[in-house]
């Protein structure tokens, strides 16, 4: 009576199977880890967008505007307009958008002189973090 062992295991088409559910497996991984880090990103506070835009070169604007990631603890905010000589422009306290809480803005009750100016801001978001931040636009000559 002769034994046969019979292998279960990987053949040329087995392989490459494995391979294939390997390199599936490994980018779900990472998929998963990196939408993971992007709603991390959207969980803490931090500046999605403002208006003048960061890098832009306006006109002299009425006012600063910044939309936040999320609504900031009562008080948090502060914004500050710096000029070129790195001296703060005079402005109005930070108000919160009636319409979404997310939303600030200063008042500027001036025409600003042409040059390069910095946005400074700070917010503390839901999870009590501080979080700074700041950007630079250029008022153009008219």
């Amino acid at each position: 009576m002769s034994t046969r062992a019979t292998t279960v295991g990987f053949g040329s088409k087995g392989a490459r199977g494995a391979r294939v559910l390997l390199v599936a497996l490994m980018c779900a991984i990472t998929l998963g880890a990196v939408s993971g880090h992007a709603a991390d990103a959207l969980r803490h506070f931090g500046l999605s967008r403002s208006v003048p835009a960061a890098d832009a070169s306006v006109a002299s604007p009425a006012e600063v505007r910044l939309w936040f990631t999320q609504v900031a603890q009562p008080g948090s905010v502060s914004i500050r307009l710096i000029d070129a000589r790195e001296s703060a422009v005079e402005t109005g306290e930070p108000t919160r958008d009636e319409s979404d809480g997310r939303v600030y803005a200063i008042h500027i009750g001036k025409a600003l002189a042409a040059g390069p100016y910095t946005v400074s801001w700070r917010g503390i978001g839901d999870d009590g973090h501080t979080v700074r931040g700041e950007y630079r636009f250029t008022v153009s000559a008219q």
